[in-house]
């Protein structure tokens, strides 16, 4: 959709800027970490004068290092990355002032503010490189503690997540999956709809050459353990539309892959959290899987999409924080993770649980202030697949087609905080 000059989209959260305010508080939180929860959610983000440039400073300084180590020195990164600061300094302080009339009048305040904040360690985005998170791939904001906590079972859920690569896609890749058991992956139904067709009997079949492999990390491991497609076990009942996303459908698939080669399992798969009411807002969380170049990057990339091109398609994980989505459904978390371009199909987990399929992300606002979308597990478990299905087979839900193959069930109020 083209925006007038000088207004807001349309649909525009009626005060975006206080959406900012709270994803810059998590600079803020490294200096109250030994204060109370309250303490740390009272916080606001220190918007001086002297703090904005010390903030925009060591941003600055951050980028240098990153493009230098990690994305050739290219100069015309430099260029984007020093924009992206340069920019942000007027709008930190429309921020800070929640100055309505000044984003009135210029819209592209929003943008500006999205790429600092994807930028500057609010939101991070970290490369994965040789299975482990790589945090000299981003500022670290105040989110380095958690990392390394979780390092060794974030080792474990990383292995899992693979990309789905199709040899007609334009990108080579059409989405990510992860694994819940040893031969079954959870993906998007919109994903499937690119790579299978239905039949004549209502089965699906499969695109010749699609796999997933668990590798394609940034400048690091290549290929990790591909495996090939073998059928279709559950899909959700209704189509996808990806024009006009219904958060009510259930865009959620398991996929049977062939049985393994040995050595290319993993030394555990993701259990599926059956808890229903682990989102609370502000609950962290982490994304892991690949981002997908933007549809229309080619003609309008921003300054964030142009800064991070040269990445897409490779493994990432993010971490972030449940939001209150301006949408409703039973089984919709919003979440604040920087998803770039998109990932659909991504792996959602608690931080703390990390070895547990909170949620399988499908969908986000591509406008600012961005909102991303995931299924809670917990809460469409007894989802049926439907009528439309192979004739003769009565349809199941997906609790039982996971019972099937095995996977492990876990409850946070009764499991292990893994």
């Amino acid at each position: 959709m083209n925006t007038p000059p000088n207004t807001l989209p349309e649909n525009t959260p009626d005060n975006p800027l206080a959406h900012y305010r709270r994803l810059l508080k998590a600079r803020e939180h490294r200096k109250v970490d030994t204060e109370s929860l309250e303490s740390l959610e009272s916080t606001e983000p220190d918007l001086s004068d002297t703090a904005i440039h010390d903030r925009l400073s060591q941003t600055a300084v951050d980028w240098q290092q990153i493009v230098r180590q990690h994305l050739g020195d290219a100069s015309e990164l430099h260029q984007i990355a020093q924009k992206i600061v340069t920019d942000a300094d007027e709008a930190l302080r429309v921020v800070r002032d929640d100055d309505q009339e000044a984003l009135r009048r210029k819209p592209d305040i929003l943008q500006t503010l999205e790429a600092i904040v994807r930028t500057d360690g609010s939101r991070p985005t970290f490369m994965v490189r040789n299975g482990r998170v790589d945090k000299s791939t981003s500022p670290l904001g105040d989110w380095s503690d958690s990392l390394d906590a979780s390092a060794d079972l974030l080792q474990d859920a990383i292995a899992c997540v693979g990309r789905i690569n199709d040899p007609q896609a334009t990108q080579g890749f059409q989405g990510t999956g992860f694994l819940v058991a040893n031969n079954l992956i959870v993906t998007n139904r919109h994903v499937l709809q690119v790579i299978a067709r239905k039949q004549a009997d209502r089965s699906w079949q499969l695109r010749p050459g699609v796999n997933i492999d668990f590798g394609h990390e940034f400048r690091a491991r290549d290929s990790v353990n591909r495996r090939t497609f073998r059928r279709v076990v559950f899909a959700g009942a209704q189509f996808i539309d990806g024009a006009a996303i219904d958060h009510n459908k259930l865009d959620l698939v398991l996929i049977e892959l062939e049985p393994a080669a040995p050595g290319q399992l993993p030394r555990r798969t993701l259990a599926v959290d059956v808890s229903t009411d682990w989102p609370q807002p502000e609950l962290g969380v982490y994304t892991i899987g690949y981002p997908a170049t933007p549809p229309n990057a080619l003609a309008t990339a921003s300054l964030l999409e142009q800064l991070f091109q040269s990445t897409f398609g490779c493994k990432r994980l993010a971490p972030g924080r449940l939001m209150t989505s301006e949408f409703t459904a039973p089984a919709l978390a919003a979440h604040d993770a920087t998803t770039l371009g998109g990932n659909s199909g991504s792996a959602i987990v608690v931080i703390g649980r990390e070895l547990s399929a909170a949620g399988l992300h499908y969908g986000g606002r591509s406008r600012e202030p961005r909102e991303n979308w995931s299924h809670v597990l917990g809460r469409v478990l007894d989802e049926s697949e439907g009528p439309m299905i192979p004739a003769g087979q009565t349809p199941r839900t997906l609790r039982e087609r996971l019972t099937d193959f095995g996977v492990e069930f876990r409850d946070r109020a009764t499991s292990p905080a893994v």
